[in-house]
């Protein structure tokens, strides 16, 4: 292997030919308009860093400029402008991408990173020169080919005790109501805002304009599961994911904290809806929140690596 030669791209017309170039396009996640949806309207300079051998690009690292705003500059604590990873921090898995034969070049293109970058949800811990990764988070899914419904998984993923107990409290729910799912309409991804900024007060990232827009593009862009759960004839639930690749993954959830255990029949008919659907794959997101490892859902390691700055 030839030393490299590097380059930032800037061009975004430029930097999504190269995009498409390299993406395995596996997941939502490699998906140029999903992670566009995410920062689009904070306008992000993009720094997309390309490796070429002579004149063949071998690798691209997909990085944007991240001008401390939104989300991202917010829960990292980033006041000064910072590199991330193009889509930010809503993104999982990330990683530089190279052809085959070309890992180890990847410390390369990390060494072209000359200002301040916060590169989180590292799907491999990288370490180079005085850098090493560190672990920050997992993710969690599960392998639904094992499972035709839901009862399936209710025994083969949940202990006697446990199974018994979230049957009773499902029993419960569908005892002292009348309950009914239905497919949700543009109206219910608003009650969806509201109900999640209840539930997490000025934690809730649905305070933010841009990221209720981003969900409300996602709505029209994608194959996406909007769905409510009525009790009463009153909508006390609201989830929303996308179908992509075979996979089912669950962005946000809203729901009314008075009613007991509504959040858990939420997550039942989330798994039944996949599993109906067909879906191979359920990508319950980024944190256990109190269920994922009871439920017996695969972790997956994430990682940060953060470049050229000291707290």
């Amino acid at each position: 292997m030839l030393g490299l030669k590097f380059e930032v791209i800037e061009d975004e017309r430029e930097a999504r030919g190269l995009w498409e170039q390299f993406s395995p396009h596996k997941t939502i996640d490699d998906e140029w308009d999903f992670r566009h949806i995410w920062t689009r309207d904070f306008n992000f300079p993009f720094h997309f860093i390309v490796g070429y051998e002579r004149a063949k690009p071998v690798g691209l690292l997909p990085l944007t400029l991240n001008t401390a705003k939104g989300l991202g500059a917010k829960h990292l604590n980033m006041r000064e402008p910072f590199l991330e990873f193009f889509g930010g921090i809503d993104i999982d898995d990330t990683k530089v991408w190279v052809l085959p034969g070309y890992t180890p070049a990847i410390p390369g293109f990390l060494r072209q990173i000359d200002m301040p970058a916060k590169l989180t949800y590292l799907q491999v811990p990288y370490k180079f020169d005085s850098y090493e990764a560190v672990y920050y988070l997992s993710r969690f899914e599960l392998d639904l080919r094992h499972f035709h419904n839901i009862d399936i998984f209710f025994q083969g993923n949940l202990r006697g005790r446990s199974r018994h107990r979230l049957r009773n409290r499902l029993y419960k729910i569908e005892k002292s109501y009348a309950v009914e799912v239905r497919e949700g309409t543009q109206g219910d991804i608003e009650l969806l805002f509201k109900l999640n900024i209840e539930r997490f007060g000025e934690r809730s990232s649905f305070h933010m304009e841009q990221r209720r827009n981003a969900y409300r593009a996602f709505l029209n862009r994608f194959d996406t599961d909007l769905f409510s759960i009525c009790l009463d004839g009153e909508v006390k639930a609201v989830s929303m994911g996308i179908v992509f690749n075979g996979t089912y993954t669950t962005l946000s959830i809203g729901y009314d904290i008075d009613v007991r255990d509504v959040s858990k029949y939420l997550i039942v008919m989330q798994l039944r809806r996949a599993m109906e659907r067909g879906c191979t794959t359920f990508d319950a997101g980024k944190g256990d929140n109190g269920w994922k490892s009871h439920f017996n859902f695969k972790e997956i390691p994430q990682y940060n690596l953060t470049l050229n700055y000291h707290e």
